[in-house]
């Protein structure tokens, strides 16, 4: 086996693909209280700017409450850890797992507990930098006080107490509404940014997945202040290749071509709306689309003889109605904001519009949320009749595309 790897290694680095000399070095060791023999903790790569993962590596504990790995990167990366335990199972948590960023050198420490694990506290690398560790402890307190809220309200439906896991559940969503700790934590992002405008690589981790719904002008000026090192950086060449990206999806600019197979086994491009006024809209199973339906499908019968098409995206009809047939019909299935869920989706299941589905063996639908940079629900792209694009974005870009319809073709 060792044989075999050294031959693997020996021939890549004499292609010029991997040189050990080049490969970052890096150590990450934890003093978690309850970690037990035997217990895992799993290291996935996180690839920006669309959150996807990959496996990247493993550890086994092998002393309680302790654990060491050392490793090499090709570039500095962001890893997200999440435990698995050697017996019984991790509770869920308002966030999956422990990210942290590491960069070339880097010896990461992480202290906390196994109960909140994924708020552990981080050292080393980028997190010695005091300001950055403020940041990130009145975050962890928000989120591990929220987290808090879901863990009662799993041991509220263990009991079977549903109107009691109801009011957690109502908690936990509505926990940043008019929550004074959430401003300070707004406040203290703002100061971090404004402290430094040559940017950081938490910086730069924090804004690549915002750049899909950041103003092309605001997004560029970020960029132009970043440092010439910062530019230059694994994280900064990702940066600029969004951005390039997002000013080709700017209001004015062509749409880029498209082809997608249809749930009644159609194919459709963007030739086929040519002419017309075009509002993609990306839905799914999440309290935003269930509040937005209803006004999708009214500007949909308002507008659909005077030019305006519709093409819906989710991710799995027979997903949707799958839930909305186990969903009692005698007492209502309430979510925040929300009475009764069953009746949406029961209008949600009869769009009168285009229908594409993202999980099918149809790569080309999956390829449009690539290409149009679409990463969440509700999600809409405006296109004018000239095939370019009018509005994207997620309830604002709804929001526009509603005021230009009023504006050109409205009574």
């Amino acid at each position: 086996m060792l044989r075999i790897l050294f031959v693997i290694l020996s021939a890549a680095a004499s292609c010029g693909v991997l040189g050990a000399a080049n490969l970052q070095k890096f150590t990450i060791v934890g003093k978690i209280d309850g970690l037990q023999k035997g217990d895992t903790l799993r290291f996935e790569r996180v690839l920006l700017p669309g959150w996807e993962t990959e496996p990247a590596f493993e550890v086994v504990v092998r002393k309680p409450g302790a654990f060491r790995y050392r490793g090499m990167q090709v570039h500095d990366q962001l890893y997200r850890m999440t435990y698995r335990p050697v017996e019984g199972r991790e509770r869920e948590r308002d966030r999956p797992g422990e990210q942290l960023i590491v960069t070339d050198g880097d010896r990461i420490r992480l202290d906390g507990t196994v109960e909140d694990i994924s708020y552990s506290v981080l050292s080393g690398g980028i997190y010695d930098e005091p300001e950055l560790r403020e940041l990130l402890r009145v975050e962890d307190s928000l989120e591990c006080a929220r987290s808090a809220y879901l863990k009662r309200y799993d041991e509220a439906m263990e009991r079977g107490d549903t109107v009691g896991a109801k009011g957690w559940l109502d908690r936990f969503n509505l926990f940043y509404e008019d929550n004074p700790g959430y401003e300070r934590q707004r406040a203290i992002v703002r100061l971090y940014r404004t402290n430094h405008p040559e940017g950081t690589v938490f910086l730069l981790v924090r804004l690549l997945p915002e750049l899909s719904d950041t103003p092309v002008d605001e997004a560029r000026a970020i960029y132009d202040g970043f440092s010439t090192e910062l530019k230059e950086s694994y994280f900064g060449r990702l940066y600029v290749d969004r951005l390039a990206q997002m000013e080709r999806l700017a209001p004015g600019r062509p749409a880029p071509a498209f082809s997608l197979a249809t749930t009644d086994g159609r194919t459709v491009t963007e030739a086929d709306f040519r002419g017309n006024y075009l509002l993609v809209y990306h839905w799914g199973l999440c309290p935003g689309s269930m509040q937005i339906d209803g006004l999708v499908r009214a500007l949909y019968e308002k507008y659909k003889d005077r030019g305006l098409q519709v093409v819906g995206l989710t991710e799995s009809i027979a997903r949707i109605r799958g839930l909305y047939e186990r969903l009692p019909e005698d007492r209502p299935t309430p979510l925040v904001g929300i009475s009764n869920i069953r009746p949406i989706l029961g209008r949600m299941l009869e769009h009168g519009w285009t229908e594409a589905e993202l999980e099918t063996d149809h790569p080309e639908n999956a390829s449009f949320m690539e290409t149009y940079a679409i990463s969440g629900w509700p999600f809409f792209v405006f296109i004018g009749p000239d095939g370019r694009i009018l509005a994207r974005g997620y309830w604002e870009g709804f929001e526009e595309a509603r005021a230009i319809l009023e504006r050109e073709v409205g009574e």
